[in-house]
């Protein structure tokens, strides 16, 4: 039990560690050589990162492309879902390993063919082209969700729907929406922190107009103003949390787990 929790902390502190560094990374000036913390706090890194960055512009458009691709992928999530997890299709291990493909192979070859692709059809440096090349990379994650919360339905409950009269649209939504609502919120989980956090696709099609916060952060990098990037990085992470914590609230975490179920 003292090795388990030896090894549990360890683990805590290496996960963490980054992170409480640059927080105080943000907030600290004049912080140089060996000193174990910042000798002077400050806003100021913050100030920066909103005048001088763009920060809200930024943040506008990384917004739009997430909420996008988080809105498409999961149409295409639920529609999908219903005819893996509820049809029989044939090739259907097939078809999976083609949806799975960009998942597996290395984020920047893909990006390579994505870019070539969306400047012959003028997608570059447009909110939609960039949150549709976020859709191949999220969309599995919903498919995979929605496939099995479709396929662990309860046929019984359709089944007494049918036999107390309802038609087909007021069964789908008393009955198998508050069913998968799980299923969907989980997936949107997945593709928000997916779209939100890409960077590959993004680099490869983004423009002026369409900068997004990961992308900002690492110009920031480039430029050299580690101060103005760790401010960057802890505003990068509160939608994040938000979302997680808000969604949390409706759906318990084993609901949003047992969207993997079978997988």
């Amino acid at each position: 039990m003292i090795l388990t929790y030896t090894l549990l902390v360890c683990l805590s502190i290496f996960i963490f560690s980054p992170f409480v560094l640059i927080m105080i990374k943000s907030i600290g000036k004049d912080w140089f050589g060996k000193l174990w913390l910042p000798p002077t706090l400050t806003l100021d890194w913050y100030k920066w990162a909103i005048n001088v960055a763009r920060l809200p512009e930024v943040m506008k458009n990384t917004i739009i492309v997430t909420g996008l691709a988080v809105a498409m992928s999961t149409i295409v999530g639920i529609f999908s879902g219903w005819a893996f997890g509820r049809r029989h299709l044939p090739g259907k291990e097939l078809l999976m390993s083609m949806i799975l493909l960009p998942r597996m192979i290395p984020p920047i070859t893909y990006a390579l063919g994505i870019a070539r692709i969306f400047y012959g059809l003028n997608l570059v440096n447009t909110h939609f082209g960039i949150a549709l090349a976020h859709v191949t990379l999220c969309a599995p994650y919903a498919i995979l969700v929605m496939s099995a919360t479709f396929e662990g339905l309860d046929e019984r409950m359709l089944e007494a729907a049918s036999v107390c009269g309802a038609n087909p649209l007021r069964t789908f939504f008393h009955v198998t929406l508050p069913q998968i609502m799980p299923g969907i919120l989980s997936s949107m989980i997945f593709t928000f922190t997916t779209s939100y956090n890409e960077f590959t696709l993004t680099l490869m099609t983004y423009g002026a107009d369409t900068l997004t916060l990961p992308i900002r952060t690492y110009l920031a990098v480039g430029e050299g103003y580690w101060e103005v990037t760790s401010a960057m990085s802890v505003i990068m992470v509160l939608p994040s949390l938000l979302i997680l914590f808000l969604i949390q609230r409706q759906v318990k975490p084993e609901q949003l787990v047992g969207g993997f179920k079978g997988l």
